[in-house]
């Protein structure tokens, strides 16, 4: 009886590292070229959206189940195709659509790997960042303001408490 409980835990631990190995290093998201959309307000089932190429207002609004209380009037192709790490809310004034497009909370970019800016980011956005603290945070953005914008992610290795091992870490994570 202890013997095949024995095996038996061997062969689960052995299944639970070959799935994780087929993971690879972005984690259960995938392959890495796909195009996350938050959309939120009037529409039947906001939330994050995966698109395997850059959609249009019209394709986002249609994938999220199209809009409540309001009626679409296919104005979508007056919006430029949405890119990687938008944020969409739908309202509506006066009876009439509006759109108010934004960035994805850092949080969600942080869990989807969408890298978040360290040009633009803040320091509430640049703390999501597993391995990034306050005191990192203010470094980061004081080496921005006296260095001009990163032109290349290695860059930030020259923030001050910056190590090669932490800059590993949070590479996934970020972008210029």
């Amino acid at each position: 009886m202890g013997l095949s409980i024995l095996i038996l835990l061997l062969l689960l631990g052995w299944a639970i590292n070959f799935l994780s190995s087929l993971q690879g290093d972005l984690g259960p998201i995938g392959k890495g070229n796909e195009i996350f959309i938050l959309i939120t307000g009037e529409v039947k089932n906001p939330g994050v959206y995966v698109f395997d190429r850059e959609p249009s207002l019209e394709e986002l609004i249609v994938r999220a189940g199209d809009l409540v209380r309001l009626r679409w009037r296919g104005k979508g192709d007056k919006y430029p195709y949405l890119t990687q790490g938008t944020s969409v809310h739908i309202g509506s004034e006066n009876g009439n659509i509006k759109v108010s497009p934004g960035s994805i909370p850092a949080a969600y970019k942080v869990t989807l790997k969408v890298p978040i800016s360290l040009n633009t980011a803040t320091q509430d956005e640049l703390e999501t960042i597993p391995d990034i603290g306050p005191y990192l945070a203010k470094k980061i953005i004081t080496y921005r303001s006296l260095y001009g914008p990163f032109e290349t992610v290695e860059e930030i290795k020259s923030v001050p408490g910056m190590g090669e091992l932490r800059y590993l870490r949070i590479e996934p994570y970020i972008g210029t």
